[in-house]
């Protein structure tokens, strides 16, 4: 119950701020990208999304997990397209196979995972941290099927213009409110003394602003980087992360936290 209310003090805390500059964030995004073709933006999406894989892979790492199989692909294809080295025609059998199988999984029962595509998720389905990487690189995927005049069996992907930037303020909203809201209520629990409100106001100027800084920058990369540099930025960002290491055990706890809620 603690635990719960430090989390709600600290959403209740930061949301009013954070909504308002994602909002003006997102608009900001926009206007940058607003005279670029889908390119830099399916290079801004895919610089964050490493980031976002690669903190999420730690804290799988502690339980001597990896991320599934069939998001490093879909990653994989999205970088290929963007080099040059595949079409959307190549990918679109399995784009529109990976869309199926997300919204069989998100109407099944818990735990389910479709035969369809076992070969990818041979090991577990994704954990919730992970989903959202999974939902975000099929999004991409459909997106570019569609922009090129390719087979798009959803009508929700019809007639896509380009590629926005819609998951980026979105992942940076799951951690400000989510990761950082655990290292707040873990900064508070180990000092029984402390000031909650001050605690989680602290972690939210320091890390939360810190990882805006990271994704400003990357969004500024994919702005001016030229088509030569995709490769180097590919290798480049394999090591990055959203987060520094020392915090990616709040992954961890967050992710057997829910683990345990889901088996109750």
């Amino acid at each position: 119950m603690e635990e719960y209310t430090l989390k709600t003090n600290f959403a209740a805390l930061v949301e009013p701020y954070a909504n308002e500059y994602l909002i003006d964030f997102r608009n900001i995004v926009e206007k940058a990208f607003v005279h670029s073709d889908s390119r830099p933006s399916l290079l801004g999406n895919l610089l964050v999304l490493e980031r976002y894989c690669n903190t999420v892979q730690q804290g799988l790492a502690a339980d001597e997990a990896q991320l599934s199989v069939c998001l490093r692909y879909a990653q994989g294809l999205l970088w290929d397209y963007l080099g040059g080295r595949v079409t959307a025609a190549d990918f679109q059998d399995f784009a529109n196979d990976y869309y199926a199988w997300l919204l069989e999984h998100n109407v099944g029962p818990e735990g389910f995972c479709s035969e369809h595509f076992a070969e990818y998720f041979a090991d577990s389905c994704p954990d919730p941290y992970e989903w959202i990487a999974v939902e975000w690189s099929c999004d991409l995927l459909m997106k570019l099927v569609s922009i090129e005049g390719g087979r798009v069996d959803y009508e929700n992907f019809e007639e896509c213009g380009k590629l926005d930037l819609y998951w980026v303020p979105y992942v940076l909203e799951i951690i400000q409110v989510g990761v950082c809201g655990w290292l707040a209520s873990a900064i508070v629990a180990s000092n029984r003394e402390a000031d909650s409100e001050k605690s989680m106001t602290q972690v939210y100027n320091s890390l939360s602003r810190e990882i805006v800084m990271y994704v400003q920058k990357d969004l500024k990369t994919a702005l001016w980087a030229a088509p030569m540099e995709y490769e180097a930025l590919r290798k480049e960002y394999g090591q990055y992360t959203l987060i520094p290491e020392q915090y990616a055990g709040v992954l961890k706890n967050d992710r057997r936290k829910k683990k345990r809620r889901r088996k109750k």
